[in-house]
């Protein structure tokens, strides 16, 4: 067996507090990298034992963020196409995956506009602005064109 060397920083007192889990699950006279091991091998351990999340638009969706371009699997919404508040139901054809990112800055910050239905294919307009055609349109994947200039 060799040792080994893990290095991180952080604060001050998350490396404390690490140092201190390490030596929780340390046994005596062991490196603190087996004692590493130890922790990772209880977290899997713990992420293997929790039921996935079960959301039928994530897994139409693949597990992915259905904006065209973005291959986001992380931090996913479940988004309504036309807004509940605008009269939408919660129907699957009216709900698609979307990152936070895409959900929270695109979307409802006005950068992003997305219509249709998940089950035929989203029509997606990126990069709206006042006043001017938006940047790109989409029909799914597919572009249908780009904003001249």
């Amino acid at each position: 067996m060799c040792d080994v060397a893990v290095q991180f920083t952080g604060p001050a007192s998350v490396v404390a507090l690490f140092r201190d889990v390490l030596d929780a699950f340390a046994h005596a006279g062991e490196p603190r990298w087996v004692a590493l091991e130890e922790i990772l091998r209880h977290v899997l351990g713990y992420w293997e034992g929790t039921p996935r999340h079960r959301d039928p638009i994530f897994a139409r969706d693949g597990w992915r963020c259905t904006v065209p371009g973005c291959s986001a699997r992380r931090s996913l919404h479940d988004h309504h196409l036309c807004w509940r508040s605008h009269g939408g139901g919660n129907e699957r054809d009216n709900r698609t995956a979307i990152c936070a990112a895409h959900h929270l800055h695109g979307v409802h910050g006005g950068a992003i506009r997305a219509w249709g239905g998940a089950s035929e294919a989203v029509h997606w307009e990126l990069g709206v602005r006042r006043g001017v055609p938006p940047l790109l349109s989409y029909i799914g994947d597919r572009l249908l064109n780009c904003a001249p200039g």
